[in-house]
């Protein structure tokens, strides 16, 4: 953690602020939770008395929020975003250490930076190319003829599979596999033959995948993860998806082979996705819907239930469910 003050955090994130900008922040905390060193937020009106009740000496609260004597505000448009940003000044991540652990396997073919770091245990394949600055921490696999951009961060005994390209400034979780084959077998001569898996996986700029997630390569072709993607813990991408840039998708969702989703699409958690389906640019989807094969999800309303269906019908229909089952008790 590095200590900071009030002041000087303001200076550092662009915001104006009021009252003491000498307060040592110590830490960072909930409203609830917070002690009288600690930054913590407060996002809308609705939780403008939280924040007058907290303990917290320091807040990022919108302009409009008045706050008690003695507490110190950074004034934000966007409360939440600062408080992220504040968060990664107050704990930064852990320097890196340029150079190669003496456990390390690494393929005399592999090019790596001289500002990269290849922690402990890490295998690295034939022909691989690994960024600068990149850090690659224990355990870690990386395949033959891969692509590790620059800046990008691959957590304890995270896998990524051969000719996988990954971009820059990315983020890879402990546990998840970039490139195994897809799901794909013909049912011949009375069992299941596998067709061989023999496209890729391309990650775009800073994109997140999650703890346990997979993203399984093309059949043919290319699975493609598009910038700025975040993917939470045990989701799976099918081969030959197509994910656009900046989606969001929850954990615990399952896309099968061939799904696209456009730009800025939002996905719940617990979400099933058919064949082929298509999302749609900004569409919104409910945690825990089902979208059918083939499926096509326009944007503008959110979509819940299975089928998935616009959100006021979903809501609509169980609704009358509910005086259905009224009717009938009481019958």
């Amino acid at each position: 953690m590095t200590a900071t003050t009030a002041g000087e955090l303001a200076a550092k994130l662009g915001l104006i602020y009021s009252g003491d900008p000498s307060r040592v922040i110590g830490g960072a905390a909930s409203l609830e939770d917070a002690a009288t060193d600690h930054l913590a937020f407060v996002g809308s009106p609705k939780y403008f008395a939280a924040g007058v009740a907290s303990l917290a000496g320091t807040v990022v609260a919108p302009p409009e929020y008045t706050a008690p004597d003695g507490q110190t505000v950074l004034q934000s448009p966007q409360p939440r975003a600062h408080f992220a940003r504040a968060l990664a000044l107050i704990f930064p991540q852990p320097t890196l250490i340029p150079g190669i652990h003496p456990t390390a396997t690494i393929d005399p073919s592999a090019q790596i930076d001289p500002t990269a770091e290849i922690g402990p245990c890490v295998f690295i394949g034939p022909e691989t190319r690994i960024g600068a600055r990149t850090r690659i921490l224990h355990a870690a696999s990386i395949g033959g003829s891969a692509v590790v951009g620059d800046d990008c961060l691959v957590h304890p005994r995270a896998t990524v599979y051969d000719r996988v390209s990954i971009g820059s400034s990315c983020v890879l979780h402990s546990g998840c596999v970039i490139g195994a084959d897809g799901f794909g077998f013909e049912f011949s001569g009375g069992r299941f033959q596998k067709v061989p898996q023999v496209g890729t996986v391309d990650i775009g700029d800073d994109v997140e995948i999650g703890a346990n997630s997979c993203i399984d390569r093309a059949a043919l072709g290319t699975t493609v993860i598009g910038d700025g993607t975040k993917l939470d813990n045990m989701v799976h991408i099918a081969h030959n998806c197509r994910i656009g840039k900046h989606v969001v998708i929850a954990a615990q969702t399952g896309l099968a082979g061939g799904v696209t989703i456009g730009d800025y699409a939002i996905v719940g958690g617990q979400v099933g996705v058919g064949d082929k389906a298509r999302i749609e640019s900004r569409a919104v989807i409910g945690s825990g819907a089902g979208i059918l094969t083939s499926k096509i999800v326009r944007a503008g309303e959110p979509v819940w239930g299975t089928p998935a269906r616009p959100l006021r019908q979903y809501l609509s229909q169980l609704a009358t469910l509910s005086r259905l089952s009224k009717r009938k008790g009481g019958a």
